[in-house]
């Protein structure tokens, strides 16, 4: 026992592994215990990739010969990391970096195993010298521009710095270098200067203290399978597999390339468009001024709220109490058209469904139909802004009149609940559509709903369901309060709310589609007492429908019923506001297309 805990390879490793993880655990928010033991299990090699190759060679980790691979993998390690949660810490709820820490490591042993490799095979001189301290100097521009950008603007690089950046050209470039005050420039040069020079004499150094190095043929075989490993692992073209693009600057630099390019391409179709949309309205109906609010939750199953289901629990205390209200009409029946957030809301928010042929570029949203028919339109979000899970809607939210995400402003506390106080921000002396989007039930559940709200089990410990029940019921307490402001200061005439997609809580999420509780979401419609005696034909039509089957790609039409419009663009017999509602469960599909509400056996 003795000498297996004076092995050095094993205490290095033990050391280490504890060292890491505990960053990991201090420098994240809102880990549950899925992604606690996970990141567990997936840092236990990574460090054994930065402490075996040393061990195999007979040297040791701490030496002058790995400090340049040591400072580039350190910087990786901890730079995006720590700057995001000095950032964040106080507003956000939920946020880790492993992938930063996972580059780190793979930086640190790619270098390690390859200093070893060269050096044993007397390859190890001055143009590979060279070419190690130039990308050991590349890599560590990242770390070293993330540090300059904190110390001038006092916080972590976010998606407008991020989009400045890359749309300032040559000229705006130097200008802004040149206008830094001299002292500026000189400490800058000699910071550079100093650390192109600390990494070259550190790589000389090495390439003399490993001159001697001894490997037999397994570690020379086993070394030149780490190198091969981590050299196609870091390099991964592919933005959902190859980890080095997962850290958070990369994934934060290719989000903000992806936006523009798609951004460009709906930009160029939208705007063209939407001088030609067609939308008539009776301006009769929209004195005096009046509100209509959409509500987009996240993750809700229909099967775990009770107003929706025989749910043992009430995690719809506010909806029940309004399950016999003659202004409050509960779809039992509805799905999402997918399991996952942006190719269900790219069909929700436009006219594009799984039973037409439009494409998302060329096709109208809500907020144009809206915002043709005369109303001051509004988007808040408690979600992400820009990246592949959040670009395509964040498109769509940009041609708001009013657009706002409380992940830009830094003092706000990122619970749903933040987004109650952009209501004042509503001029209720306007017509009025408001978008909320909300992240609702999206896991981690525990970190969806202040510890004071806890209704079942105990706040702050982590419990699948009883956490995930307690979202679900923090969402309807939100309702409720947006009801209430709506009503009493800005005439709300209806509120629809329906979710994006499913889940179901104590399953691990899967990349594919396994089962239909994934897609069987709430739905409501409020249409208050003055809206239904002016429009008594969309009060009819959606009591008929309460019993009918819907997916959330008709959520377009179901909006432009409710405002009551007229246009080319808007099909009623898609809309469960008409009469016309032509869509049965023999006629409706999940899955965009491929899989018909027939097959869901659930209920029987």
């Amino acid at each position: 026992m003795l000498l297996w805990l004076n092995n050095s390879f094993t205490i290095s490793t033990i050391l280490l592994y504890i060292f890491i993880f505990i960053f990991y655990a201090k420098f994240s928010k809102g880990l549950g215990n899925k992604a606690f033991y996970l990141q567990m299990r997936r840092f236990l090699p990574c460090i054994i990739a930065v402490t075996l190759p040393p061990f195999l060679s007979s040297q040791e980790l701490l030496s002058i010969s790995f400090a340049a691979p040591l400072l580039t993998g350190i910087a990786w390690i901890f730079t995006y990391p720590t700057l995001y949660f000095l950032t964040y810490n106080n507003n956000s709820v939920s946020f880790s970096y492993h992938f930063d820490i996972v580059v780190g490591l793979y930086i640190t042993s790619l270098f390690i195993t390859l200093y070893i490799l060269c050096s044993y095979f007397n390859i190890f001189t001055l143009p590979l010298i060279i070419l190690f301290t130039s990308l050991e100097f590349c890599l560590l521009l990242v770390p070293v521009f993330q540090l300059a950008y904190y110390n001038i603007y006092q916080e972590c690089i976010s998606e407008s710095g991020m989009m400045a950046v890359q749309q300032t050209d040559k000229n705006e470039a130097l200008e802004f270098l040149f206008a830094l005050p001299i002292k500026t420039k000189l400490l800058c040069t000699m910071a550079i200067l100093l650390l192109a020079t600390v990494l070259f004499y550190s790589n000389m150094s090495a390439a003399k203290e490993l001159s001697d190095v001894k490997l037999n043929l397994q570690t020379t075989v086993i070394l030149s399978a780490l190198a091969i490993f981590l050299v196609c692992y870091l390099s991964r073209p592919n933005k959902e597999k190859g980890v080095f693009l997962r850290t958070g600057f990369m994934e934060l630099y290719i989000d903000i390339i992806e936006y523009f390019k798609a951004s460009g391409q709906y930009t160029a179709h939208h705007e063209e468009n939407f001088k030609n949309l067609e939308v008539t309205v009776d301006k009769t109906s929209l004195v005096p001024p009046q509100t209509f609010i959409l509500v987009i939750g996240e993750s809700a199953s229909r099967d775990l709220m009770k107003i929706f289901s025989d749910y043992e629990r009430d995690t719809t205390p506010w909806l029940s109490k309004n399950q016999t209200s003659s202004e409050f009409f509960f779809f039992k029946n509805s799905y999402a058209c997918w399991y996952q957030t942006v190719p269900a809301l790219e069909r929700a928010l436009t006219e594009v469904n799984q039973y037409n042929d439009k494409t998302f570029n060329k096709s109208f949203s809500i907020l144009d139909i809206a915002k043709k028919a005369g109303y001051e339109t509004y988007w808040f979000s408690n979600q992400g802004y820009v990246g592949s899970v959040d670009t395509p809607i964040t498109l769509i939210a940009n041609t708001a009149d009013h657009a706002t995400w409380t992940k830009q402003e830094l003092n706000k506390k990122q619970y749903d609940g933040t987004l109650l106080d952009y209501l004042a921000t509503v001029d209720p002396n306007k017509n009025n559509f408001i978008i909320f989007h909300f992240m609702g039930s999206h896991d981690n559940f525990q970190t969806r709903y202040p510890e004071e709200f806890t209704i079942w089990g105990t706040p702050g410990k982590y419990h699948l369901i009883d956490n995930y029940d307690n979202s679900l019921a923090y969402t309807d307490y939100l309702l409720k309060e947006i009801y209430t402001y709506a009503t009493e200061h800005l005439n709300l005439q209806s509120l629809v709310y329906f979710s994006d997609h499913s889940t179901v809580p104590d399953k691990r999420r899967q990349p594919n589609f396994t089962d239909f509780l994934t897609v069987r979401i709430p739905m409501f419609v409020y249409l208050s007492d003055t809206y239904q005696k002016t429009h008594p034909d969309v009060s009819l039509a959606l009591r008929k429908h309460e019993n009918s089957y819907w997916t959330n790609d008709l959520a377009y039409d179901l909006v432009c019923g409710i405002l009551k419009v007229q246009s080319p663009n808007y099909d009623a017999t898609q809309s469960l506001a008409s009469s016309e509602y032509r869509f049965s469960r023999e006629n409706l599909t999940t899955l965009l297309g491929e899989m018909p509400l027939t097959a869901d056996q659930t209920d029987d």
